[in-house]
């Protein structure tokens, strides 16, 4: 490759999901190709634990939406990374409030009682997620 270039990082597969470039450790790249035009290197990739494809764009079924329900608010957010979802298309709800900054979200802390889309909703690139996570443990139901 040559110095100098650019880049680009996308998903290989029809998904449409954006690489969050804050957690690239979460992604394998599998495709490599050269834009002489912009003077630029593309790579595709995917989640690690997902098959790497063989061609750009490759159709792929859609993933479901994980259950992070109950669970910390840590365990949550990591497992919805792992699985493709970029952090700027993640609302963190705390305690009730308004969304927290991108900047605050290491200082929360506490289970998480509600998700938007649902657990089981088929994976959709243009919906943001919201989780909604009390200080502590949620209100029994």
């Amino acid at each position: 490759m040559k110095t100098g270039l650019g880049y680009s990082l996308d998903d290989a597969t029809d998904l449409g999901r954006t690489v969050d470039p804050q957690h690239l450790d979460l992604w394998q790249y599998c495709l490599q190709r050269n834009d002489e035009a912009q003077q630029a290197v593309d790579f595709a990739g995917v989640p690690f634990g997902e098959k790497c494809p063989t061609r750009w764009h490759a159709h792929v079924p859609t993933p479901k939406t994980p259950d992070v329900g109950r669970v910390t608010f840590e365990d949550a957010y990591s497992t919805l990374l792992a699985k493709g979802y970029s952090s700027s298309s993640i609302a963190v709800i705390y305690g009730g409030g308004e969304p927290v900054s991108p900047e605050d979200v290491s200082r929360v802390h506490g289970q998480v009682c509600k998700q938007y889309p649902r657990a089981g909703v088929a994976f959709n690139a243009e919906e943001n997620v919201r989780l909604y996570v009390a200080v502590g443990q949620c209100p029994h139901a």
